[in-house]
């Protein structure tokens, strides 16, 4: 069949006829039934509700400004000149260090607005990554301001014959930091700018390296599809766009699991299980076809490449021995950095002036840290719900349930030393403390991250296709 442009089939027929037809059209408008953007949740078919809302003036949604690209650019080209002042050539220069200094509070506030500045576009074409990626810069950008020295490369080790990323001096660091060639201090730039866990720099964790086999990465890419694909089935199922909320009880039923006392509470468990899979498998996965890929290289790159794909998580799937374990091993460390230099390292340090012993300032470092991560969850959440929005965030009238959820982690990681000593090895001990304490917590973050409208875009995948 011949499709032609709609100017095509209405030319040459009478006014009436085509005003007719134009109607027709407008109403059918984004209803094909090969959208995959329609794809998004049975209920949709039921209840006859599109998943888009359009702007409340009915004119049609503007584009990104030339303009705006361009401050867009410049912006990053001033991050990339932060960056690249931290080169160990630059150490001992105050003008760097100044340069770096007033590059910042320009740069930060920029990305701190630019979700504001997007425009309003309909639910399906918005972007919730790219919300979230102008905070993670901000933050990025406050780190290479305030940061006091250089930053060194480091490389893998062979310990025992295992691939091992250790600390290392600052001496033993800076002694593999000589070259200052201009294509040598662009490539360790760039390095540094897309680095997210750090394994390449003294400031990174220690870790082990990738020694898994071509088959071995396959198979765990294989698994991790096979858990996400139900998990991410079942949140898409409950979800409802009559209300742009999600019924994960009335899911189930309509699945044939009969109802009984307790199913809403079961439900709304699983509900939230599902989407701490769903994210964190939705990372592995993005990071381990990444991973996959170096395998392929020519034979003298792929062994180096593979080993410094250090595996995102350090835990298994289904190890909860704590919650300090839980977010220090099971969940990804993707923003770890950001975390600890822009709230534990103040927090610790306004402890510390005010007189406070080293558990107080270890403990006021914990809940800086966490604060900050719920910054970053809420942050992009809030400038994605604005108005026309069915239901827009507003300032001290809309609860931050997201930043709800990452604070109140740091008073549970707090007291579990004091709580799970109580709790009877027998019945699990640690783990009925670390799932209880998630699950009641879970509804915070999850609620938010799966309603309709959200759940296509808040699926995370990467920033940047960091291996280390």
């Amino acid at each position: 069949m011949c499709i032609l442009p709609p100017s095509t089939h209405i030319r040459g027929r009478n006014p009436q006829s085509r005003r007719a037809l134009l109607t027709k059209m407008q109403s059918i408008n984004g209803t094909t039934t090969l959208s995959l953007k329609r794809l998004v949740s049975p209920w949709l078919g039921a209840n006859g509700t599109s998943p888009s809302w359009a702007p409340t003036s009915g004119e049609p949604a503007q584009g990104i400004s030339s303009r705006f690209l361009s401050e867009k650019r410049f912006i990053l080209s001033l991050m990339l000149i932060q960056c690249a002042l931290l080169h160990p050539k630059f150490q001992n220069s105050t003008s760097a260090r100044l340069t770096r200094l007033s590059l910042g509070p320009l740069i930060i506030g920029w990305w701190l607005c630019c979700p504001f500045r997007l425009p309003v576009l309909p639910a399906e074409d918005r972007n919730l990554i790219s919300f979230f990626m102008a905070t993670i810069l901000a933050l990025k950008s406050i780190e290479w301001t305030f940061a006091t020295g250089p930053y060194h490369m480091r490389s893998l080790k062979t310990v025992q014959g295992a691939p091992v990323w250790e600390k290392e001096s600052e001496s033993e660091a800076s002694s593999n930091n000589n070259k200052t060639n201009m294509e040598d201090l662009f490539l360790w730039t760039i390095m540094l700018f897309t680095s997210e866990r750090g394994f390449r720099w003294s400031w990174g964790p220690e870790a082990k390296g990738n020694t898994r086999s071509f088959s071995g990465a396959l198979f765990e890419l294989v698994w991790l599809h096979v858990l996400m694909v139900p998990c991410l089935g079942f949140l898409l199922y409950s979800q409802d766009w009559t209300d742009y909320h999600f019924y994960p009880q009335r899911a189930l039923l309509s699945m044939g699991v009969p109802s009984f006392r307790g199913l809403g509470l079961l439900a709304g468990c699983l509900h939230s299980v599902c989407t701490l899979f769903a994210i964190r498998c939705s990372f592995e996965i993005f990071h381990g076809t990444a991973t996959l890929m170096t395998y392929l290289l020519p034979d003298g790159q792929s062994e180096s490449s593979t080993q410094q794909a250090s595996h995102l998580t350090s835990a298994p799937l289904f190890e909860l021995s704590s919650l300090a374990h839980f977010w220090g091993k099971f969940w990804h460390q993707k923003y770890r950095r950001a975390f600890v230099f822009c709230g534990g390292k103040p927090a610790m340090w306004l402890a510390r002036v005010l007189g406070g012993s080293s558990k107080v300032q270890k403990a006021c470092g914990v809940v800086g840290v966490f604060t900050i991560s719920g910054f970053l969850h809420e942050y992009p959440m809030y400038a994605f719900q604005q108005e026309p929005h069915p239901y827009p965030r507003k300032l001290f009238k809309t609860l931050p349930a997201s930043f709800l959820f990452f604070f109140v982690q740091s008073f549970g990681v707090i007291l579990e030393p004091l709580i799970i000593p109580y709790i009877p090895k027998q019945i699990g001990g640690p783990k009925i403390w670390t799932v209880s304490f998630l699950l009641l917590t879970a509804p915070l973050f999850t609620g938010e991250v799966m309603s309709p409208g959200r759940s296509d875009e808040s699926i995370p995948t990467s920033s940047t296709m960091d291996l280390g």
